[in-house]
């Protein structure tokens, strides 16, 4: 889970007409918005709603999804050259 310190006023960008912000940045805005809270509920919060948002093809992926995509897909690629 998210331990970074973020400011509250952390810009947000749009990518393919979506407007984003970090994961870090939504925890501190919302934890300070909301000090009662534990900052793990928080982000189990924030959690769930992003798998309720995003159960469709997403906007961004981290630069390690690629880099396992292309690892998955060569050993696919030798493993039907080896049949």
């Amino acid at each position: 889970m998210c331990s970074h310190p973020v400011t509250p006023t952390e810009d947000r960008f749009s990518i393919e007409g979506q407007l984003v912000t970090s994961f870090s940045g939504v925890v501190a805005r919302l934890a300070a918005a909301h000090p009662a809270l534990a900052v793990v509920d928080i982000e189990r919060v924030v959690l769930r709603e992003w798998e309720a948002f995003s159960a469709g093809r997403p906007i961004v992926v981290p630069v390690g999804v690629e880099e396992g995509a292309t690892e998955m897909l060569g050993v696919d690629a030798s493993a039907s050259l080896d049949r």
